[in-house]
């Protein structure tokens, strides 16, 4: 029986080291390419060689897809460096990599060797580079930015250090001068591949880091990125946001990292291809189907610097029109100008006010862009255009990208003639379907697309002005899949998603009905070798979309550039606005990728009318602010499904305080007059946010001049409180308003967590003190009541007597709520535009500023005039205070005159209120008008009241002329 017992032991020490070995051979994160077929045991899959490791079956709220039987993934391939050295331009260090060791042959072959260059572009923002010349990348002049010189050496202040290895290659980015400190990026101990189709870079993270970015999903976890090791899958497509953690309409390779104690920094991978970056508690891995490693390192260190230096790259937000950010109104389904009058008609009955009318594609001919149909006749639409003019409101039509394949239709004539339609394998224009029928995609890629756009957008301006317009279904969505689809003639317009059109695959797919010679295409882009995690379920990418096998016009393959499509079109679509109307542009957009904040607003796709949906809509119009698109909003009300009177009630007291604001919807009608309760809380909330209009305005400006999101996680505000990092209920609208929304059925009051500081009411004016520590503190608000809102203290936030749009909120008198904090109060709170100025003896402050300009014009204005400064100091005495608040004109903080123009006209200031004050005597109140010379005056004591309860001082009734180059100063004493 010995030998029994040391066979049987000998065999399971065998077994033991067999296993060790196929553990350390196969990697559950992936890359898993599938070494089997549905139903394969565990068995059968190591037979051949291969891993079987079962992938967790759902990521948050999506199932998932993955094969359980895959290659063998966890062996060693690296490059190892022959020099790195500075360029004879001395724009960079370069140097050669040349190939160690190789793995996973079915991914393809290695590429060796490698270019690989570091270069230091300003003293925030490095940049990492390995690929080689031929490859494709991203052309810088999409962006709307300028890029820095690079340099060989880091500059003297530089806050980063770079360092590296060898052999085997690796680097390593950290902060300067803090060796102790964690490195924020490093491939030490990772494997490097850099095979055609298949490139893989993996840096170790701490577990205790947050990150956020990697989009677009929409995410039932909320901001805070999952690290449970399933990949995050950016490849644009039409997914509805009704359906959770998956890829969706927008691609943004960009990482926002928060350690311990706030310090923050960023990592941007400029790539465009199709890729999965896995997140685990212990690192990131990019796992990307072409194009080169091309790293930028963004070092912060507060989520505001991160944000202004990656947008100084992929250009800063833009600058919309004032009118923009009133309310729109739009629906999938109005069947006529006359249905569309009475929908203006009924908001103005029911006093609430709307902005901007917005259509969907039922005013075309049969869904045919640039037409209209018969029941919107010219004639009645133009009378409608001269209605919406009289009340002082909008127009905005939608314009989808394909363009309808019908001969005598003037946009496909002459795009045919022009040449500007992407091409498929054989040379003609890629044939697909969507509303009308059979369609073309217009290449704006192209110049000669770019052109032919504005033309046609011209033609509809010349009949009936717009003043924007919608851009959809630009992943692009596609009714049909293959690399070749032949068009029957016949196809009827439908909205129904099924393909009509004959379509097949391969580099022969219709070969019997095209003949001719077709696209040298790498076998490879037909089948790549790595299949992304697509729809979650690693779903061929040509699925529904173009062809990647299609091309554009300068040979570029739409492998290479899908997720660009939405950018390039935004990008064209912006200069043909600004070109034809010599205005502000205005568009909002589904697709997207970095740097498309530059052109355009978006918003968030087909959500559902449900109480989840509207929960996770607060963090998904959010999450685009953190890549550098902060124009951003939700539809309100949900798209899809009928929403009940409470849902849609709570849903516009949570869309009346995001950056775009659009009830739209599909099925029945969700205006906001038909219920009374939504009515009700709609006259509130959008009467609220007009009389917020010169704050939100210039919260715009701002995120224009420094890339700061508009609406903002808290961590923004407060990067070192870790109780902000994981909140996915509440957002600030700019520096100043905390928004803590009741997201829950039946609900009438929700916690929300305020960090340290002072919390004033926006309505009532009470104090929440949080100052010794952030707090959860209970909030309520009746279905029919406005937005719980706070003011942060330590800002003074400008209001409008508000009015019906804004035009009326722009000219209305101007009053200032100042919300004063104690200066030793510990707060440390984070401002887009920096720290108020410390003022000597302060025991109390707060400023602010206001921007303003004609609200449209084409370019900014550089004057004086535009700005308008505010702040606010309490000093203490033994037995009183004495107290200030002084407005002035410092001119604007980019590309700004000394000088004043007069050409800004600048609203009556009526009213100050001061809340967290102490009683004042109303005698004593002054005002100095500082300026060529000071005049003073004192007020009339009946202007001024105290508040006990809510320890606030009201001014009203001021009418005081704002004129640039003068100075006002309100002061006053009080008891202490």
């Amino acid at each position: 029986m010995e030998w029994s017992r040391t066979l049987l032991t000998a065999l399971v020490l065998s077994a033991a080291f067999f296993l060790a070995i196929a553990e350390d051979q196969c990697n559950s994160t992936g890359p898993r390419k599938d070494c089997g077929y549905f139903g394969i045991t565990s068995d059968q899959c190591q037979s051949k060689g291969c891993c079987y490791i079962p992938a967790p079956p759902t990521t948050g709220a999506a199932l998932l897809s993955l094969p359980v039987c895959f290659y063998k993934n966890n062996g060693d391939s690296s490059y190892s460096l022959n020099n790195l050295a500075p360029s004879a331009d001395g724009t960079a260090q370069r140097g050669q990599l040349s190939q160690q060791s190789s793995t996973q042959p079915e991914l393809g072959q290695d590429l060796s060797p490698l270019d690989v260059s570091v270069e230091y572009l300003t003293p925030s923002i490095m940049r990492v580079k390995i690929g080689r010349p031929e490859r494709n990348e991203v052309p810088p002049s999409i962006f709307n930015s300028t890029m820095p010189q690079g340099s060989s050496t880091p500059p003297s202040n530089a806050t980063y250090a770079f360092d590296y290895s060898r052999s085997p290659f690796s680097f390593t980015v950290t902060r300067a001068g803090n060796t102790a400190d964690q490195s924020l990026f490093t491939t030490k101990g990772s494997r490097l591949i850099f095979k055609d189709q298949y490139l893989e870079l993996t840096s170790a993270v701490p577990k205790e880091a947050a990150l956020y970015g990697i989009g677009e999903h929409i995410s039932t976890s909320g901001l805070l990125l999952r690290r449970e090791g399933a990949p995050l899958t950016l490849w644009n497509r039409d997914n509805a946001a009704s359906e959770p953690d998956q890829n969706t309409y927008g691609s943004w390779p960009f990482l926002l990292d928060v350690r311990p104690g706030g310090a923050t920094h960023g990592v941007l991978l400029m790539n465009s291809h199709g890729m999965d970056i896995v997140l685990t508690q212990t690192q990131i891995s990019y796992r990307v189907i072409g194009g080169v490693l091309d790293f930028y390192f963004f070092m912060g260190p507060t989520p505001h610097a991160v944000l202004e230096q990656l947008t100084s790259i992929v250009g800063r937000p833009f600058m919309p029109p004032y009118w923009s950010m009133g309310l729109m109104n739009s629906k999938y389904g109005y069947g006529s100008v006359k249905q569309m009058t009475r929908v203006v008609e009924s908001y103005m009955q029911a006093q609430i006010p709307l902005e901007t009318f917005v259509t969907d594609s039922q005013y075309m001919d049969k869904d045919q862009d640039f037409t209209f149909s018969a029941d919107y006749a010219l004639d009645d639409f133009q009378n409608f255009r001269t209605l919406l003019d009289k009340n002082g409101q909008r127009w905005v039509p939608i314009l989808d990208p394909p363009i309808h394949i019908k001969e005598n239709y003037g946009a496909y004539d002459s795009g045919i003639a022009s040449g500007v339609f992407v091409k498929d394998i054989t040379g003609r224009p890629y044939a697909g379907q969507l509303w009308p029928g059979a369609t073309n995609w217009p290449d704006f890629m192209n110049q000669r697309t770019i052109d032919w756009w504005q033309q046609q957008i011209q033609s509809v301006y010349k009949q009936v002005p717009l003043d924007g317009v919608w851009l959809d279904m630009n992943e692009v969505s596609n009714y049909c899949s293959g690399d070749v689809c032949i068009d029957p003639g016949n196809i009827l317009p439908a909205n129904d998603f099924q393909c009509r059109l004959s379509c097949a695959w391969g580099p022969s797919a219709k070969s019997d009905s095209v003949q001719g010679p077709r696209a040298q295409i790498p076998p490879g882009i037909f089948n790549p070798p790595y299949a992304i995690n697509n729809a979650n379920n690693q779903m061929n990418i040509s699925i529904k979309t173009l062809a990647v096998t299609s091309s554009h016009f300068d040979g570029t393959l739409e492998y290479e550039a899908h997720n660009l499509y939405g950018l390039y079109q935004c990008k064209a679509t912006a200069e043909a606005l600004r070109a034809i109307r010599q205005k502000r542009h205005f568009i909002f957009t589904r697709s997207t990728f970095v740097g498309s904040g530059a052109y355009t607003a978006h918003w968030t796709g087909d959500s559902a009318s449900t109480w989840q949906d509207l929960r996770w809509q607060v963090p998904a119009v959010v999450a685009p602010g953190l890549v550098g698109i902060s124009f951003t909003g939700a539809d309100i009300c949900g798209f899809q499904n009928l929403a009940t009177e409470e849902l849609c009630a709570r849903w516009i007291a949570v869309g009346a305080w995001q950056p775009l604001a659009r009830v739209h919807h599909a099925q029945s009608f969700q205006e906001l007059y038909r219920w009374p309760a939504v009515a009700e809380v709609s006259r509130k909330v959008l009467g609220w946010r007009l009389r917020a209009m010169p704050y939100l305005y210039t919260a715009f400006y701002d995120s224009h001049v420094y890339g700061c999101p508009i609406a903002r996680p808290l961590f923004f505000t407060f990067p070192s409180d870790a109780g902000t990092l994981a909140l996915k209920e509440q957002w600030m609208m700019g520096d100043a308003l905390l928004i803590t929304p009741v997201l829950r059925r039946g609900a009438n009051s929700t916690k929300g967590y305020f960090p340290p500081g002072v919390w004033y009411n926006l309505y009532n004016h009470s104090a929440i003190n949080t100052t010794s520590g952030g707090q959860n503190v209970t909030v309520e608000a009746l279905v029919t009541d406005p937005t719980p809102i706070h003011v942060l203290g330590g800002n003074i936030v400008p209001l409008s007597q508000g009015g019906m749009n804004t035009n009326a909120a722009r000219s209305n008198p101007l009053s200032l709520l100042v919300a004063l904090a104690l200066v030793a109060s510990g707060n440390s709170s984070q401002r887009c535009t920096g720290p108020c100025t410390p003022q000597q003896g302060a025991v109390q402050q707060a400023c602010g500023h206001m921007y303003l300009d004609g609200g449209e014009e084409l370019e900014l204005g550089s004057s004086r005039d535009h700005l308008l400064a505010f702040s606010a100091y309490t000093t203490r005495a033994v037995n009183a205070t004495t107290g200030q608040v002084r407005l002035s004109w410092p001119g604007l903080p980019v590309n700004g005159s000394g000088a004043c123009s007069g050409d800004v006209a600048w609203p009556i200031l009526d009213g100050v209120v001061i809340l967290g004050t102490s009683p004042a005597d109303p005698a004593s109140f002054s005002m100095q008008v500082i300026g060529n010379s000071t005049r003073a005056q004192r007020l009339d004591p009946a202007m001024v009241s105290f508040d006990t309860a809510a320890s606030s001082l009201t001014l009203k009734a001021m009418n005081r002329t704002l004129t640039c180059g003068e100075d006002l100063l309100l002061s006053w004493t009080g008891s202490s």
